[in-house]
């Protein structure tokens, strides 16, 4: 699976809608669209949804456009999956990417300030288009990867779980987010997660030296040739 980097900040010369990505961020008296975390703990996958489609409706998916958004708004996720299921790679990992907003995570966790502990991947689609097929298998792999890098399964949660009503009661927000909404499938990522999960478990069994068996194996052959031996005497 191939990562594009796209990192927005000043040294980004791509050009969207006129100016480049540098000129946008620091216009904005920005070097970086993302700051520092302040913990180390890594541990939750929020998704979204992103589209022009207020901005450009004739063409909503237009990853330029898109771009644009992020260094006009100085919001940003980690990860960006256009409708091919083509991946960006927008923001560092260790740093905090601007995603979440006012957020709180559902129950019983109640942490806030999501973007402090999160991985943000939006992915691009409008309220009513859907979501392709090759998305779900890019966004399935992304995550298998994530969770073989930080050797440990996240929880994944969507931005109107975290940045919805509850969020808005508590104070926490004014508005109320509700991406990916109702046209994401959650059963058909859980499938795909399942799925490049078990791949790369497999692929991890497949790099085991051919000559060393599995330490179950090893005592099962050991307890076979004690059987199979006349001379020795089982106690």
């Amino acid at each position: 699976m191939k990562i594009h980097e796209m990192f927005l900040d000043e040294s980004n010369r791509r050009v969207c809608c006129g100016k480049s990505i540098k000129e946008l961020i620091t216009a904005g008296g920005k070097k970086h669209l993302w700051d520092e975390r302040k913990g180390n703990i890594i541990d939750t996958v929020v998704l979204h949804y992103i589209s022009a489609v207020e901005v450009v409706p004739s063409t909503p998916f237009c990853e330029e456009a898109i771009l644009k958004i992020f260094c006009d708004y100085s919001v940003s996720s980690h990860y960006l999956i256009n409708r091919r299921g083509k991946i960006f790679q927008l923001v560092p990992e260790d740093k905090r990417a601007w995603h979440a907003g006012g957020s709180i995570m559902p129950e019983p966790d109640r942490r806030i300030g999501v973007n402090e502990f999160s991985i943000g991947i939006e992915i691009v689609a409008t309220p009513s288009s859907g979501f392709t097929k090759l998305q779900y298998e890019s966004l399935g792999k992304l995550c298998s990867l994530i969770e073989k890098r930080y050797c440990k399964e996240f929880t994944y949660t969507g931005h109107e779980h975290i940045a919805g009503q509850r969020a808005v009661k508590l104070g926490l927000r004014k508005d109320v987010k509700i991406d990916p909404g109702p046209l994401f499938d959650w059963e058909l990522f859980k499938l795909m997660l399942d799925k490049y999960r078990m791949d790369k478990a497999l692929e991890n069994i497949g790099r085991l030296p051919s000559k060393t068996p599995a330490p179950g194996l090893r005592q099962a052959r050991r307890a076979s040739s004690v059987q199979d031996r006349p001379d020795v005497t089982k106690t």
